[in-house]
C-alpha cells in the first residue's frame, strides 16, 4: 500500500452540525491505498459520510520517502497515524 496525501476545501453539509459555525474549512487528509484514483474515492467518501461537500481539490499525490522524509512534527504524526488506522484528516476551519 501507498500512502497519499489530499489538500481540499470543503464546506458543511446542512447534517453537519459545524455548519452553524464554519463556512467552510481546509482539510488535509492522510490515508492508504493501491492508487491515487481510489485514494481520491476513498477520501471523497470519507468527507461525504462526515457531512462535508467538498469544494476544491488544492493538491494530491503520493508520498514519496523523501516527502516523508521532509515532513515537520505535527504533519509527520498525522502520517504515522494513517499508517496504523488507514486514514487521517486535519481540518483547519473558517469561523462565521
Amino acid at each position: 500500500m501507498n500512502t497519499y496525501y489530499f489538500i481540499l476545501e470543503v464546506k458543511p453539509q446542512l447534517e453537519n452540525p459545524l455548519g452553524a459555525h464554519v463556512p467552510r474549512a481546509i482539510v488535509h487528509i492522510w490515508l492508504l491505498s493501491t492508487d491515487i484514483e481510489e485514494a481520491r474515492v476513498i477520501a471523497l467518501r470519507f468527507l461525504t459520510s462526515d457531512g462535508w461537500e467538498v469544494i476544491e481539490e488544492k493538491d494530491a499525490y503520493l508520498l514519496t520517502p523523501e516527502k516523508i522524509n521532509g515532513l515537520g512534527e505535527e504533519d509527520s504524526s498525522c502520517y504515522h497515524t494513517a499508517q496504523s488506522e488507514g486514514i487521517h484528516a486535519k481540518f483547519n476551519y473558517w469561523h462565521k
